[in-house]
């Protein structure tokens, strides 16, 4: 359920866990049919040479691109859920939930929630299907950027900061610091 942006939203009952996936629209995909066709259309009416040329480059670039794009939103359908926050504590891909009481506080920074462990917890990073990714040095950078490798994304995720938060206040009770 959608409480942020359903009508009569506050008659809901905040109850269960929440899980986050990737969005998977297929958007992106849909955007790059609809922004090549015109492209494909040049190719097919160039007068001359140079402007077949022209509008080659970009449909080669889109035959490169469309497949991997694909890939991605089957990559991202295939991981399910990425994180699940539920009243034990946060689950993170396939592996073993983090409890609560292991999370110092809840901030958010620059558009993003950031779950920052207690001193000598290990936090996993969230799962990205993404080609080519490193969890490795996703993790690092996160740390070195945001304090803590686990980062909640909602422009990655299908739900948005206010949900991830409500669900942090409302199941783990830990603090919320702010940016």
């Amino acid at each position: 359920m959608d409480r942020i942006t359903l009508r009569s939203a506050e008659a809901l009952p905040e109850v269960g866990p929440l899980e986050l996936r990737a969005p998977g629209s297929g958007g992106l995909v849909f955007g790059q049919l609809l922004l090549g066709l015109p492209v494909v259309a040049s190719l097919f009416t160039a007068p001359d040479r140079f402007r077949f040329l022209l509008a080659a480059i970009p449909c080669a670039l889109m035959a490169v691109a469309l497949p991997l794009l694909l890939v991605v939103q089957a990559r991202q359908r295939a991981l399910g859920v990425l994180v699940r926050l539920d009243s034990y504590g946060v689950g993170v891909g396939g592996g073993p939930a983090i409890p609560w009481g292991d999370l110092s506080e809840v901030r958010t920074v620059k558009g993003v929630v950031v779950l920052v462990p207690r001193p000598g917890v290990e936090l996993p990073v969230v799962p990205s299907a993404a080609p080519f990714s490193r969890p490795g040095r996703r993790a690092a950078a996160y740390v070195r950027r945001y304090g803590s490798p686990l980062v909640l994304m909602p422009r990655a995720l299908d739900a948005t900061k206010p949900q991830i938060l409500a669900a942090v206040r409302r199941l783990g009770r830990i603090p919320l610091g702010a940016d």
